[in-house]
């Protein structure tokens, strides 16, 4: 007999929060992730540049890709500081719904425009909320400040993204 859908998946969201707390000890970990992240998401953008079908969109994605090796860097110059108390231990909030926040993954093959702009809108807002929980918790008003800087830039993205998916809406 299966489970009903919530009961069989609420096991591997908990499973993915606690690996994810796992690999996020001290803010050195968080900011090395959120490096990874940064790059991530710059690669999923040049990805969707790739598969657009116009030279617009084409510019667009890799817009964002740039603003994403932007905050690459930043968090980069961050570790090469060296003075931060990156070593500080993370105190995990229970609060941080961390599963709300896990980036939601592109299933690879050919992707409409509007299907990359909602794909990229949800990308956007979890990563704002991943840097908003970071920022609650940073060891130091320095850390904090960089986290809630990095949420408001992913949330004004994600707004940019859904003022363009409102846009193709109107022109489709």
């Amino acid at each position: 007999m299966l489970l009903p859908i919530g009961e069989r998946i609420r096991p591997s969201i908990q499973a993915m929060e606690e690996r994810t707390m796992k690999q996020l000890n001290t803010f050195e970990d968080a900011i090395r992730f959120a490096i990874k992240h940064e790059e991530g998401e710059a690669k999923f953008y040049e990805g969707m540049a790739e598969r657009s079908k116009s030279a617009d969109q084409k510019k667009a994605m890799l817009g964002h890709a740039a603003e994403e090796y932007d905050h690459k860097r930043r968090l980069e110059a961050i570790l090469a500081k060296g003075h931060l108390p990156v070593s500080t231990r993370i105190v995990a909030d229970p609060d941080m719904k961390i599963a709300e926040m896990l980036v939601v993954e592109d299933r690879g093959g050919t992707i409409g425009y509007e299907d990359a702009l909602v794909l990229a809108a949800k990308r956007e807002k979890q990563a704002s909320g991943f840097y908003q929980a970071l920022a609650k918790t940073a060891p130091s008003g320095e850390l904090a400040e960089v986290f809630s800087f990095l949420a408001e830039q992913e949330a004004k993205h994600g707004k940019q993204i859904e003022q363009k998916y409102d846009d193709a809406q109107r022109e489709g």
